[in-house]
């Protein structure tokens, strides 16, 4: 099934292959770079200083709570989140599996954000699906992550069965406009 994507002023936009995870961790590092710069100080966040020597550590240090928290950044909506999950497209967010064994086994107290902006907004296809453009960080807890997993459907990622480059083959389908999300910005 052929498909487009278009950002909020009508534009086409092209992604990098979804199933490389090479780039998409490369991005993700100047993720945690921008998100510190921007909302940091106010959400009392710090770059976690075991980053420096272990790449897979938890990106950041709460230094009001002590806990470590993860980044999540996402810029593109789950178009198809309502067809196949009935979750508004709007507000459906993953979250691997394979993240949540490993907070689960090394990091239970951790706090997760995400950090939202949709910069893509339009899925082109036999139906189209349109989101507002959207941004904000909405924070959640391992606790509560756990509380959402035993009823969220899971996302089984069909082009990464087979993977063997250490993507995530299946995830967690929430949504943010659930109260065990909190909006922090």
């Amino acid at each position: 099934m052929g498909y487009e994507l278009f950002d909020k002023n009508g534009n086409s936009v092209k992604q990098h292959d979804l199933q490389d995870k090479g780039p998409w961790c490369v991005s993700g590092e100047t993720s945690e770079a921008t998100f510190i710069n921007k909302y940091g100080e106010k959400l009392g966040l710090i770059l976690n200083p075991k980053k420096q020597y272990d790449f897979y550590t938890a990106d950041f240090l709460n230094v009001n709570t002590n806990n470590l928290a993860d980044l999540k950044t996402r810029n593109t909506p789950f178009f198809q989140a309502a067809e196949r999950y009935s979750i508004n497209p709007q507000y459906a967010v993953t979250f691997n599996i394979k993240d949540f064994l490993r907070y689960l086994k090394f990091y239970p107290g951790i706090e997760v954000y995400y950090w939202i902006d949709w910069l893509v907004t339009k899925l082109e296809s036999k139906t189209d699906i349109e989101v507002t453009p959207m941004e904000g960080v909405w924070k959640i807890t391992l606790d509560n992550i756990k509380l959402l997993s035993e009823s969220a459907p899971i996302h089984t990622y069909q082009q990464r069965i087979l993977d063997d480059r250490g993507s995530a083959k299946k995830s967690y389908v929430f949504d943010l406009s659930n109260p065990l999300f909190e909006k922090v910005i």
